[in-house]
């Protein structure tokens, strides 16, 4: 019975409607502060997340900003991808503004909020359903592009790699994955991939990225008679963490994730699993045809996963509501409604 009432508490803590709720305080002296900057939005991120829950967070930031006519002023430091200190702007060392800085930076000192969670923004409650895919790109992009080091580094890497509108894009999200989407066998993922590959005979070659290298020694080893290329990754996961918990140095930790996404959104096709780094493949690259092979579970149904998983569903005729729960032994069902082509 203790037990019982151990895991209820334990999964209170972690409903994102109780930390929401939690919040609420905090949220309304935020945007207090924020309405004295005269139409300035200036967010600190300190948060100790995935690096594309993040740019989640920058995306929900520009889309408030754009409803409410407010001009916005985005930072990151510290947390899992900064120094110890929070000296440097790691956004700002791997983005840079596409507007005229006369634009982007009022003349007057402005009063700068920090957020340490998503909820005390509470942006995703109240922006992700309405966010569309080539909506959300055209916005983002409308702001910020990656910094001129990355990206030449993207196109050389894509010289170097072969990496082109012929390729086949693969990503498949490991580790703690297992927790926010259906899982697939990796024999039935790879099956996919050949799938995709026969509907879609001008991809003559394949690149993959993934977090496990163990998932990557398997796929090599398939036949799928097209020549393979792996992402350069230099951080891999360690067991069940995720590659942002097992210790790596946090700069390089995200100017590599953000490398794979831009490299897989130089493809000409996408098959994935539900990540946010390959989701926002999307999101570089509007016009990306993207396979989802499973959907994300009800409760981690958030953009842009979920509009990629609608999308593919009334593409198909299937139903573009939120999907069901489906358990880990029906993963087969799932997987064999997914379509292989655009």
């Amino acid at each position: 019975m203790l037990d019982m009432v151990i895991n209820q508490l334990r999964r209170l803590k972690r409903s994102e409607r109780f930390k929401y709720s939690l919040a609420t305080p905090f949220r309304s002296m935020l945007l207090a502060r924020q309405r004295l900057n005269g139409g300035a939005f200036a967010i600190e991120i300190r948060e100790n997340c995935g690096f594309f829950a993040i740019m989640q967070m920058v995306l929900f930031i520009l889309t408030h900003c754009e409803k409410h006519g407010l001009t916005p002023q985005i930072s990151a430091r510290g947390g899992l991808y900064g120094d110890p200190q929070g000296r440097i702007d790691w956004f700002a060392a791997l983005f840079e503004s596409v507007r005229p800085s006369s634009a982007t930076t009022p003349p007057r000192r402005v009063r700068t909020s920090t957020v340490r969670d998503p909820v005390q923004l509470g942006f995703r409650q109240r922006y992700d359903a309405a966010l569309r895919l080539q909506s959300a790109s055209a916005l983002f992009r409308s702001y910020y592009r990656p910094a001129t080091d990355i990206r030449r580094e993207v196109e050389s890497t894509c010289a170097r790699l072969e990496i082109s509108a012929s390729t086949l894009g693969v990503h498949f999200r490991g580790t703690d994955k297992k927790f926010e989407a259906v899982t697939l066998p990796w024999v039935d993922f790879c099956r996919l991939v050949e799938r995709t590959l026969a509907l879609n005979p001008h991809l003559t070659n394949i690149f993959v990225s993934s977090d496990e290298s163990a998932f990557i020694e398997f796929f090599c080893a398939w036949s799928f008679n097209r020549p393979i290329n792996v992402a350069p990754a230099k951080l891999l996961a360690n067991g069940d963490k995720p590659v942002h918990f097992s210790g790596h140095p946090g700069p390089e930790i995200g100017r590599e994730a953000l490398i794979s996404s831009l490299l897989l959104s130089n493809c000409g096709h996408l098959v994935k699993m539900p990540s946010y780094l390959s989701a926002w493949s999307k999101i570089f690259n509007p016009d990306l045809p993207v396979t989802l092979a499973v959907p994300p579970r009800p409760n981690e149904f958030w953009f842009p996963d979920s509009q990629i998983w609608v999308t593919q569903q009334q593409i198909t005729g299937g139903k573009a509501d939120e999907p069901k729960h489906t358990p880990d032994d029906n993963t087969a069902q799932v997987y064999s409604r997914v379509p292989t082509s655009p």
